[in-house]
C-alpha cells in the first residue's frame, strides 16, 4: 500500500507521524502508474507532498523526497471605478465599487482594501506598495468610500485602490485617479512695519508652492468698501498710502490650480497711528429741523483744532442710532463743502455728527439731535448717562461755540455711590469752564451698570423711588438733590442748572415733604464771584406738593423779594439771589424765608453779607 500525506510545511521524518495521511492507496501491482484526486484544499496555498510504501510484512520505505505545488485560486478584479472629490483644504473622498472575491463575483468575507497615493506623478504603484491596509466585509458590487485627511493643500494626487479577498490575493492594477486638493485657508503669522500710512501683513498655509492669495483691507469690518491685494502667490503683502488714525480689518483666502477658492479667513485688525503734533478738529456746532417728513441736520464749517490751529476738514460723518445704547450706524460721509445732511424720516433715531480732518484726526461727537424729541442730548462716555438739553440753550452754546460734556468718574463709585459724572462746558479750544446754566437741563443717571437709557428696556432689578438720591458737590460739600426715579429703565434724574460732580447714592430718601439742606447754610454773598451769589432752598416733595406763597421778609415783617426756582434741583428747590422785587440789590442783614407746601408753612432765616 502507499501511504500518501499533504501539508502546508516541508514533510520530514520529525513532524511524519503528526501529519494526517491525505489518502492512502493498497493493491497495487509492481510497475501499474495509478492517480488520485485529493480535493477541499484550500486555494491559492503552497503544499508539500510525500509517500512511503508498505509491504506485506509491514515494513515501510523510507518517506520520498518532498514535492510542492500550488492550489489554484482566482484574484479579485481590478478596481476601475475610482472617482474622487475634494470639500476642503487638504481633504480628498476615493469612492469605488467592489468587484468581487473571486473576479467580479462573491462577496469579501473576509477582505482587504489597499490604498495607495503620491503626489509623484512617476509613482511605481503595485498591489504590494501601499499607504492604508483596511479589513472589511463587503458585498460585491457595493459603493465604498475613504478620506484621506491632512494632504498638502493645492496639490495633485494620484491614487489608487487593490482589493483583497481571504487567500490573500490581491487584484491588480487597473485604474490611477488624479485629483487637486483644495487649499488651506492661510493663517495670520503677524502684523509688521506699522507706521501712520502703511503695514506688511505676513501669513502662511500647508499649501504647495504657486499657490494663489487674495488680501484685502476695510476700515469696515463688514468690507462694504475695501483696498485688496489681487491674487497673489507671495505669502506677504504691504499696503500704502493708507489713512493716519485708522483700524483696518484684514481678510484672505486662496485658490486651488483649479480656481477653487476658500472662504475668507479674518485676521484681526490693525491700527495705523495718528500723524505726531497734529491734533483732533472741533467738535461740530450742530442744529437740526423737521420739515414735510424730512428731518435735517446742520451745522457750521470746522475751520480749527482743539489748539485753534487752523486744518482742512476732509469730511464729516453722520451717525444714527434707536437709543445710545443701541447699534451706532454711519450713514453718510459728507464732504467737507456740505454742511447739512437729510434724511426721510422712516422711524424714531438719534443723530450726532463729527469731522475728520485731512490726516483723519476726528472731532468729539456731537450734541445727539433725535426726529422725535425737542430736546438734544449729549451722552455719557461710557454710553449709560445722558443730559437733555432745551433747544434754546443748545442754539445758545452752539453761538458761544461751546458744548456739553458729562463724563463718568468711576474713580469715585464707591460705598453708597452708585454712579458719579463730571458735567461741563467744554469751549472748542477744549477748555473746560465750569458755570451755571442760563436754562435747566436734564442729568439723568443710571441706579446700577447693568441700568441706562435704553428703548424698550425692562431692567431686572425692581427700584424703589425712596432708594436712591442725586447729590451734588459745590466744592464745600455734597448737596442731596433727590431726584425722580424711573423703575421702568432703572435711571433717577435732576433738572439743574449746575454744572459739576454729580453722584447718585443709595440712600434712604424721605416719603413726605422735608427740607434737607439750605446752601449755603447761612451765610450767602451776592457779589457775582460765582462762589454763594444766591441762597438755595432744597427739599423732598415726594407727594408732589404744591409750593406756594414762597417769599422772603425782612425782620420787620416787611416782604421783600419772591423765592424763585432754584439752580440745583429746578423741581426741588427755592432760590433769592438778594435783589428785591425790582431788581435793587438788598443790605447785608438777616432775612427770612417761607413758602407753603400743601397745607404746612415752612421758614427759616438767612445771612446776607457784603
Amino acid at each position: 500500500s502507499f501511504e500518501i500525506k499533504v501539508a502546508t510545511v516541508p514533510i520530514t521524518y520529525s513532524n511524519y507521524n503528526s501529519i494526517n495521511s491525505a489518502l492512502n492507496v493498497t493493491a497495487l501491482s509492481p510497475g501499474n502508474i495509478s492517480s488520485r484526486t485529493i480535493s477541499n484544499l484550500p486555494p491559492g496555498q503552497l503544499y508539500y507532498m510525500a509517500i512511503r510504501t508498505k509491504d506485506s510484512a509491514n515494513m515501510y520505505s523510507k518517506i520520498s523526497p518532498n514535492s510542492t505545488f500550488y492550489t489554484y485560486a482566482i484574484a479579485p478584479d481590478p478596481v476601475n471605478s475610482i472617482s474622487i472629490n475634494t470639500s476642503s483644504g487638504g481633504l480628498i473622498t476615493l469612492n469605488w465599487t467592489v468587484t468581487g472575491d473571486d473576479g467580479n463575483t462573491g462577496n469579501l468575507n473576509p477582505g482587504y482594501f489597499r490604498i495607495d497615493y503620491s503626489t509623484d506623478p512617476s509613482h511605481s504603484f503595485s498591489n504590494s506598495i501601499y499607504m492604508i491596509q483596511i479589513s472589511t466585509i463587503a458585498n460585491a458590487g457595493s459603493q465604498q468610500f475613504y478620506n484621506l485627511s491632512n494632504l498638502i493643500g493645492n496639490a495633485t494626487y494620484y491614487a489608487t485602490v487593490y482589493i483583497g479577498d481571504d487567500v490573500t490575493l490581491y487584484s491588480g492594477l487597473s485604474q490611477i485617479a488624479q485629483i487637486v486638493t483644495q487649499a488651506y485657508p492661510p493663517t495670520l503669522i503677524s502684523f509688521s512695519n506699522i507706521n501712520h500710512s502703511s503695514f506688511t501683513i505676513s501669513f502662511n498655509a500647508d499649501n504647495s508652492i504657486g499657490t494663489e492669495y487674495y488680501v484685502q483691507i476695510s476700515s469696515y469690518s463688514n468690507f462694504n468698501v475695501y483696498l485688496s491685494s489681487g491674487w497673489l502667490t507671495s505669502n506677504t503683502i504691504t499696503f500704502s498710502d493708507l489713512e493716519p488714525n485708522t483700524t483696518y480689518y484684514v481678510r484672505a483666502k486662496a485658490r486651488n490650480f483649479s480656481g477653487i477658492e476658500t472662504v475668507y479667513s479674518n485676521f484681526g485688525s490693525v491700527y495705523l497711528p495718528k500723524i505726531s503734533d497734529t491734533y483732533s478738529p472741533q467738535i461740530p456746532q450742530v442744529n437740526s429741523n423737521i420739515s414735510g417728513g424730512i428731518f435735517t441736520l446742520f451745522w457750521s464749517e470746522v475751520k480749527q483744532d482743539i489748539r485753534s490751529n487752523p486744518i482742512q476738514i476732509k469730511r464729516y460723518e453722520v451717525f444714527r442710532s434707536t437709543s445710545i445704547t443701541g447699534l451706532i450706524e454711519k450713514i453718510a460721509d459728507v464732504s467737507s463743502n456740505t454742511l447739512s445732511y437729510s434724511q426721510a424720516i422712516s422711524g424714531n433715531y438719534w443723530y450726532f455728527v463729527r469731522a475728520a480732518d485731512i490726516n483723519n484726526n476726528y472731532s468729539a461727537n456731537s450734541m445727539w439731535h433725535s426726529n422725535f424729541q425737542e430736546y438734544v442730548r449729549t451722552v455719557a462716555d461710557d454710553n449709560k448717562a445722558v443730559v437733555n438739553i432745551p433747544s434754546d440753550l443748545n442754539n445758545e452754546l452752539n453761538t458761544q461755540k461751546m458744548v456739553l460734556v458729562l463724563e463718568n468718574k468711576p474713580e469715585m463709585e464707591i460705598g453708597s455711590v452708585i454712579a458719579s459724572y463730571r458735567l461741563s462746558l467744554k469751549k472748542n479750544n477744549n477748555d473746560v469752564i465750569y458755570q451755571d446754566l442760563s436754562n435747566n437741563v436734564t442729568l439723568i443717571m443710571p441706579l446700577s451698570k447693568s441700568a441706562g437709557i435704553k428703548v424698550n428696556y425692562k431692567p431686572q432689578i425692581s427700584y424703589s423711588q425712596y432708594d436712591y438720591a442725586v447729590y451734588y458737590d459745590n466744592g464745600v460739600e455734597e448737596v442731596k438733590l433727590g431726584g425722580i426715579v424711573n423703575p421702568a429703565d432703572g435711571t433717577v434724574s435732576v433738572e439743574t442748572k449746575k454744572t459739576g460732580t454729580f453722584k447718585v447714592r443709595q440712600v434712604i430718601r424721605a416719603q413726605g415733604f422735608e427740607i434737607t439742606q439750605t446752601v449755603p447754610k447761612k451765610i450767602f454773598t451776592p457779589n457775582g464771584d460765582g462762589i454763594f451769589d444766591d441762597f438755595n432752598i432744597i427739599f423732598e416733595n415726594p407727594e408732589g406738593l404744591a409750593i406756594k406763597d414762597a417769599k422772603v421778609y425782612d425782620l420787620t415783617g416787611r416782604e421783600i423779594a419772591d423765592l424763585s426756582k432754584g439752580t440745583y434741583n429746578y423741581k426741588d428747590s427755592l432760590m433769592w439771589n438778594g435783589k428785591d422785587k425790582d431788581g435793587k440789590i438788598m443790605p447785608a442783614g438777616i432775612y427770612i424765608y417761607q413758602f407753603k407746601a400743601g397745607d404746612k408753612y415752612y421758614n427759616g432765616t438767612m445771612v446776607l453779607a457784603r
